[in-house]
């Protein structure tokens, strides 16, 4: 029985086979050299990448417009350590654009491109447009049978780190093998939506017995409050990766200013 990955995935189909990823006309940057996301997280205690997501999945909110050059620069001011651009258009209403928009606007951050990657075309539109890093999710790549070793290496080869995204301690195990320059800890379960914040607990702890991680690891998804970014830093993660809580607040630089621990 189909779950929600698979509309996912469908749509990242959609996407690549449309011509959506193509390399064409300018891309509005600056070329500001590339910012490194792993180097910034091991670098402190603990990081806040903040997300520029125009619409929730689960339809917690929406969004037609956002001033995405403010939106990066008060996540600047306000002590994000990072930019994550949810570039999937029809899902996420998504832009390639913003991408060099952001860059442009905060050239000392590291900017991530998030989105459902399943081709090897959205790893070098990544470059182009001028992110640092790019999202890959395990659970997508053994879904549709890819190799995640060829995305990794292709990712590096355009001068791109890798967030491997992992859900459970299986793929957790799994990506710690793999050359991912980080890896990250999804608590939203991607075939129903639903959010467990302890699942950050459970990973970490199940894969303490498998050695330490060979990259630095985030959390991400279900990270509301200042108490929810204090337990997962006390479960052992390097920081956290929020969006959600950052579009549904009242201010949103004040809930930067409280997610940003020291």
């Amino acid at each position: 029985m189909a779950d929600i990955l698979d509309k996912f995935i469908e749509k990242a189909k959609e996407n690549v086979a449309n011509g959506y990823y193509a390399i064409k006309g300018t891309k509005t940057s600056k070329n500001p050299a590339r910012v490194s996301l792993k180097q910034k997280i091991i670098s402190q205690s603990f990081s806040l990448i903040a997300e520029i997501k125009h619409a929730s999945p689960a339809g917690e909110y929406s969004f037609d417009n956002i001033d995405v050059e403010r939106t990066a620069l008060d996540f600047h001011e306000c002590g994000a350590d990072a930019v994550s651009v949810v570039v999937e258009p029809q899902i996420f209403k998504g832009d390639l654009r913003n991408i060099p928009m952001v860059k442009n606007a905060t050239p000392t951050l590291p900017v991530l491109f998030k989105d459902f990657v399943i081709s090897k075309e959205q790893i070098n539109a990544a470059a182009y447009y001028g992110a640092d890093c790019i999202l890959l999710v395990m659970k997508v790549a053994d879904r549709l049978g890819l190799d995640i070793n060829a995305l990794i290496d292709a990712a590096h080869k355009n001068n791109l780190e890798v967030l491997l995204e992992c859900y459970d301690s299986d793929e957790m195990k799994r990506a710690n093998e793999t050359n991912a320059d980080i890896l990250g800890i999804n608590n939203r379960d991607l075939r129903t939506l639903k959010v467990d914040l302890d699942r950050t607990k459970r990973i970490l702890h199940e894969s303490a017995e498998h050695g330490k991680t060979n990259a630095p690891v985030i959390s991400e998804s279900g990270i509301k409050t200042r108490n929810d970014a204090e337990f997962v830093r006390s479960c052992g993660v390097n920081g956290i990766l929020v969006g959600t809580a950052i579009w549904k607040a009242a201010n949103l630089r004040d809930k930067v200013k409280e997610l940003k621990l020291k």
